[in-house]
């Protein structure tokens, strides 16, 4: 009966550190995945700012904008480019 009992607690503690292992790498898949996203929306954003000098077009690059298009993605980026539009 020894060996089963010890059994019985490896496979708890198995499941346990399964969930909490889940639990915590959640979060930092999701903060990641975000970071990861506002570095493209960066290089983007920096392209379309390089290609819209000759066109006399600037999009602002800070934090606020750069994080809402790597969070909205392409919905942010049109959101920005109707901002800039209404308040230039």
């Amino acid at each position: 009966m020894g060996e089963i009992g010890v059994i019985l607690a490896t496979f708890l503690l198995l499941v346990v550190l399964f969930f909490v292992l889940r639990l915590l790498l959640g979060p930092i898949k999701i903060i990641t995945r975000i970071l990861f996203n506002s570095g493209i929306a960066l290089v983007l954003l920096i392209v379309i700012n390089w290609i819209g000098r000759y066109f006399g077009f600037h999009l602002p690059v800070n934090p606020v904008s750069v994080i809402g298009v790597g969070v909205l993605g392409v919905p942010g980026l049109i959101l920005l480019f109707f901002l800039s539009y209404l308040f230039m």
